[in-house]
């Protein structure tokens, strides 16, 4: 199997959280969509950080501060949403709201877990709501930079395909 097709295979489920989180922000899902995407992220959580605790106790202790991590921003997102607290926040500060909890959430996650990529994709979604704001303000602004960024990303990872090929005999 080729680098790239492993390596795509390797990071896909962080790719995924990425995606459907900014999908969310960018078309300004509702709150439904953020209480069914909380629990995918937990799985993808637990799934990614299951290889680095090696013993049945670690991987227990694991599944159990991921399920309570979890548990408590649903907990949040109620709080948030029911019907005292409804009536504030509009459709855009709902996105908003939603992309900081998720944002936090999965960074902490990814820190319980012990894994950096999931720690990346919250450090990522924490960058876009800004990048919300500055999209409204100015599109052309936010698209350069986005491309700018597919390409450094496009060009990083050409130069580590290209390393490991150098390093195979």
């Amino acid at each position: 199997m080729p680098i790239s097709i492993r390596w795509l295979l390797h990071d896909l489920p962080f790719i995924i959280m990425l995606l459907l989180a900014l999908v969310g922000l960018a078309f300004r899902l509702p709150v439904t969509y953020w209480v069914i995407l909380t629990p995918i992220f937990g799985v993808i959580s637990i799934v990614a950080g299951w290889r680095h605790f090696a013993t049945r106790q670690e991987r227990v202790s694991l599944v159990y501060s991921l399920a309570l991590h979890w548990s408590a921003l649903m907990v949040a997102i109620y709080l948030l949403y029911n019907r005292d607290v409804a009536g504030v926040l509009n459709a855009n500060a709902d996105s908003l709201t939603m992309m900081i909890l998720l944002a936090l959430g999965t960074f902490v996650a990814g820190v319980q877990a012990k894994v950096w990529r999931i720690c990346a994709v919250g450090v990522a979604l924490f960058l876009a709501v800004p990048g919300v704001g500055w999209l409204d303000q100015s599109p052309l602004l936010l698209s350069t930079v986005t491309l700018v960024i597919i390409a450094l990303g496009g060009l990083t990872w050409w130069i580590s395909q290209r390393q490991r090929d150098a390093a195979r005999p």
